[in-house]
């Protein structure tokens, strides 16, 4: 899915991860309080249990902790995204 086209709430999607049917990403929105924000997403369109962050490093971090989340659920890293995986191993 082409991230560039995607928004919510006002916040262009920026990154976004798939585990399994689980889908993970980052939106930023400059003019907002917190100007990025890390979602859950469902059929690519509904985002919910957003953790709303003032850095971009923030909310990778939040990303990353999601997606470790849902890897340790289902036990199968092979569908980790190598920057996911290497992050978590740091």
């Amino acid at each position: 899915m082409n991230d560039n086209k995607r928004s919510n709430e006002g916040y262009k999607i920026i990154e976004s991860h798939t585990i399994g049917k689980k889908e993970f990403v980052i939106g930023h929105n400059p003019n907002a309080p917190n100007p990025f924000v890390c979602w859950h997403c469902k059929n690519g369109i509904d985002f919910y249990w957003g953790f709303y962050c003032n850095t971009l490093q923030a909310a990778q971090n939040k990303l990353h902790e999601r997606c470790n989340n849902a890897v340790h659920s289902k036990r199968d890293t092979r569908q980790v995204p190598p920057q996911i995986r290497d992050a978590h191993e740091r």
